[in-house]
């Protein structure tokens, strides 16, 4: 019974079930994908096994983004396991698309016999793969990494697929969405600790106005209404309350400064600049001070200034959430 229990946890973990009532398919995917990057060109590999009556097939699943819609998209996936060459051919579908200026595909490759080719790719010491384009000549050499992230997912899938005894070890320790689970609660105490040093900023600001009131005012009071020690004290205090303002402050900034550089959807860093523009805002005139070149002296002078509105588009490479920024770039 206990046995059974913890693979019904590995499996919603690692792997999500899927029966259609109408159709008699059941559909088993893994929750995780491995994704490449090379230029402007991403391919991502996704494992799924489809069940009908009669039929088990085992398929990889491929979605592809490029920015040359046609230009290149794959015709086969070469695999060296342990030296030895397989090929899967790869079958595009109908759902492409065309959107901010990418073009998006999604194919498969089915991989036969499904259970021994899988526990091949699962046992093999070496593995290398290779994406062959038919329409032009590029090729796409996965990285060693990116290997042996698709072949732990393989065991991964296998482990909760085909046997709940194989590759164990695949599934031991902190699972996949324990990982995510913990992160989204860091996440979670970021901001509630953000919202609690915004609460401390106010505080510790007002009481700083009012100690700092205290002593305006019993300055212009003149002697006699506090004492040399209360004034004192009163000074301490004045510096203690910048001093507590300051801590949370600096806070504050470091947080900000770490949401700047993640995507506000996944919160992972895994941001880029995408586009980059500049407007004219307003023109403004105003006074500065500046040195003659004749007599070296200071003097005023009216300059013009042009202040600019910079409009900054950034894209998430994790979960390809697109936003943009603006600020005001004031003139020189």
């Amino acid at each position: 019974m206990n046995r059974n229990a913890a693979v019904m946890d590995i499996k919603t973990d690692y792997v999500s079930v899927n029966h259609d009532a109408f159709d008699p398919l059941t559909t088993i995917e893994h929750l995780r994908h491995c994704r490449h990057r090379c230029g402007r060109q991403e391919v991502t590999f996704s494992w799924r096994r489809s069940i009908r009556p009669g039929s088990d097939r085992m398929i990889l699943d491929l979605e592809i983004r490029t920015p040359r819609a046609g230009g290149w998209l794959p015709s086969k996936l070469t695999l060296l396991v342990d030296g030895q060459r397989h090929d899967l051919r790869y079958w595009p579908s109908s759902t492409s698309t065309y959107r901010r200026g990418n073009h998006h595909e999604i194919g498969l490759m089915f991989i036969e016999p499904a259970q021994a080719m899988l526990r091949m790719l699962c046992e093999a010491k070496t593995l290398k793969l290779k994406l062959h384009s038919a329409v032009c000549n590029e090729d796409i050499l996965l990285p060693d990494a990116f290997c042996a992230q698709l072949q732990l997912q393989a065991q991964q899938f296998y482990n909760n697929t085909f046997d709940a005894d194989a590759y164990t070890t695949s599934v031991a320790g902190v699972s996949a969405h324990t990982a995510d689970t913990t992160f989204a609660d860091n996440i979670a105490r970021r901001e509630a600790r953000y919202k609690k040093l915004c609460s401390d900023r106010l505080i510790y600001g007002v009481l700083w106005v009012c100690v700092l009131g205290a002593i305006y005012l019993g300055d212009s009071w003149g002697e006699g209404v506090f004492s040399q020690r209360t004034h004192n004290l009163l000074i301490a205090a004045g510096w203690l309350g910048a001093l507590s303002w300051l801590l949370p402050h600096l806070q504050i900034l470091y947080i900000d400064h770490q949401k700047n550089q993640e995507c506000p959807r996944c919160h992972q860093r895994t941001i880029k600049r995408v586009d980059y523009h500049e407007a004219v805002y307003q023109v403004r005139s105003e006074e500065r001070i500046v040195i003659d070149r004749l007599t070296g002296g200071r003097k005023s002078r009216q300059v013009t200034v042009t202040d600019h509105e910079v409009t900054q588009t950034f894209e998430c490479t994790a979960c390809r959430h697109a936003w943009s920024r603006r600020h005001i770039a004031r003139g020189l």
